[in-house]
């Protein structure tokens, strides 16, 4: 699938999880977090027939996870107080993690390592350990994207290690499966949003 897909299915199922009871503070953590998870997978992407997509779909990400965390600190600061509680020896493993994790991933084949089972653990364990919040968001937000992977006709290498690739063969990236998975992302985003409108 494309990385604007990717990015906008990411968001929409973190929108879903939370619900409209998390506020609009909740919503901007999850959409967030839903992003950032979504993205995550495609840092072995290097090579690209459209390079600039990939930059804006990940500055897209970062855009929202920069908006989350200035509207989190306007509205309490509930994230940074989250993670000093967890205290330094967390935040400092948990970081280290994800520089490791995210450098394992770039210099890994595309759909192998960082399409697995394995690096959505490490990802949302060291998140976790960064900031609990917005863990599942980012577990979430990745484990659509592995799923969405693993629809086409490319395979996926789920349980890397193993040199086996799962692919369902059901649709190309680019084609009208992709398109009608990112129109229903943004209805269902912006429904998301819409009904935790005051």
């Amino acid at each position: 699938m494309t990385g604007r897909t990717h990015l906008a299915v990411g968001v929409a199922a973190a929108l879903l999880a939370a619900g409209p009871a998390a506020g609009l503070t909740g919503l901007a953590v999850a959409a967030a977090g839903g992003a950032v998870g979504a993205v995550l997978p495609d840092l072995d992407v290097r090579d690209t027939a459209h390079p600039w997509r990939e930059r804006l779909t990940r500055a897209g990400a970062a855009a929202l996870l920069a908006g989350a965390l200035v509207f989190d600190a306007a509205n309490g600061a509930s994230l940074a107080r989250e993670a000093v509680t967890h205290g330094v020896g967390p935040l400092s493993l948990g970081a280290v993690g994800l520089v490791a994790l995210a450098c394992a991933a770039r210099l890994s084949a595309h759909r192998s390592f960082s399409h697995s089972l394995p690096a959505l653990v490490g990802f949302a364990a060291a998140t976790w350990l960064v900031c609990p919040p917005l863990a599942p968001y980012v577990a979430l937000g990745f484990a659509t994207h592995l799923a969405l992977d693993a629809l086409t006709y490319r395979g996926l290498r789920l349980f890397w290690p193993s040199r086996h690739g799962f692919s369902a063969r059901l649709c190309h990236t680019g084609g009208i499966v992709d398109a009608c998975c990112l129109a229903a992302a943004l209805v269902i985003a912006a429904a998301s949003l819409w009904q935790a409108l005051p």
